[in-house]
């Protein structure tokens, strides 16, 4: 008896489809996977800019609050100057504003 070759055909067209279907999932995984990679290389170099502008912009603040920078600017183009006197000095003993609390609260009450 001749046994039929279609069946045989199609077995191997199968096993062909399938092989080339899996073939067509590792090249689209391996697509996605160098895009995310590269996609995170870019991240990390944006990451490390913004990190070297935050320290360009922390140190440009400090050198323009600097105190010598501050006071030059004071004296030479706003004319003032420096204190010579010692400040004024004020004590007050706290019982003294204990007493002026409670006869505030007694006022309002």
């Amino acid at each position: 008896m001749k046994q039929s070759i279609k069946p045989l055909i199609i077995f191997y067209l199968s096993i062909f489809v399938l092989f080339s279907f899996l073939i067509l999932v590792y090249i689209g995984v391996k697509l996605e996977c160098e895009k995310l990679v590269r996609e995170n290389v870019e991240t990390q170099k944006d990451l490390t800019d913004i990190k070297n502008l935050k320290i360009n912009l922390t140190a440009e603040d400090q050198a323009l609050s600097s105190e010598e920078r501050i006071v030059g600017i004071a004296q030479n183009e706003l004319g003032m100057v420096k204190r010579t006197e010692q400040p004024l000095e004020l004590s007050v003993s706290k019982s003294e504003i204990e007493k002026i609390s409670t006869e505030i609260q007694k006022k309002y009450e």
